[in-house]
Order: structure tokens, then C-alpha cells, then sequence
């Protein structure tokens, strides 16, 4: 009879309930991982855990390959459940203001201006070549 290796070290196991308790996004994840070492099925485990079957597949793979550190470090998740923080208002100045609405305004006003002098100049040149070439 061929012996089955466990997916879990002992030490594994410890984290992964420690894991399941904290009911973090990754509880259901662990939990996977201990069903399955266990002896349960990838569906029996996706029945228990709540998971797909697809997502059991995925989660255990990923174990095999990265072990442990396919969970967050547990200072990560202080970072994760920390609440964000309001930034100054002198950051929040990607609004415009009158004056830089104005000032875009102003500039395209200035284009538009300069484009017609650019059109009347050149109708006014083509006009002064006909008449140079009438002559």
C-alpha cells in the first residue's frame, strides 16, 4: 500500500487554524488547505469551505508551489485592516480654479486669434501673387 504524503506539516497545520480563527479574507483559503490535508476531496473541501472547486484547485497549487508564504505575513494585515487617513486639503488641488480656467480660456482665445491673422495673411498673400502675376 503506497503512503500518502500530507500536505501539511505539523507547524502548517498550527498556522492554518490560526488562520481560520482570525476570519480574514484568507480563513476560507487555509481552511481549504487543512480539509484537503485531512483527507477530504477538492469538492468535499469547496463544499465545507464555501469556495469553488476551481478556487480550491488554484488555492492548493499555490500552497504546493509557495508553501506558507502564500498567506500575508501577519503584519501585513494589521496594514490591511488599518483605516485609511485623510490626506491635507493642500493635496485635493487637483481641482481647477477660476484663474486656471481663465488662463486656459485666455490662451485659446490668444490661438484662435492668432490662427485667423495666420488665414487672412495667407488669402491676402495669394491675392497679391494673382495680381503680381497679372502685371
Amino acid at each position: 500500500m503506497a503512503s500518502t504524503k500530507k500536505l501539511l506539516s505539523p507547524a502548517q497545520v498550527t498556522q492554518c487554524k490560526k488562520i481560520v480563527g482570525s476570519q480574514t479574507a484568507f480563513s476560507s483559503r487555509a481552511g481549504v488547505l487543512i480539509a484537503v490535508h485531512d483527507g477530504a476531496s477538492h469538492a468535499e473541501a469547496a463544499t465545507q469551505t464555501g469556495l469553488t472547486l476551481g478556487q480550491v484547485r488554484y488555492w492548493v497549487t499555490k500552497f504546493r508551489k509557495l508553501g506558507m508564504a502564500a498567506f500575508p505575513k501577519p503584519e501585513a494585515e494589521t496594514v490591511v485592516n488599518k483605516q485609511p487617513t485623510k490626506k491635507p486639503n493642500k493635496e485635493k488641488s487637483n481641482k481647477k480654479t477660476k484663474k486656471d480656467k481663465k488662463d486656459k480660456k485666455d490662451k485659446k482665445d490668444k490661438k484662435d486669434k492668432k490662427d485667423k491673422k495666420d488665414k487672412k495673411d495667407k488669402k491676402q498673400n495669394k491675392k497679391d501673387k494673382k495680381k503680381a502675376k497679372k502685371k
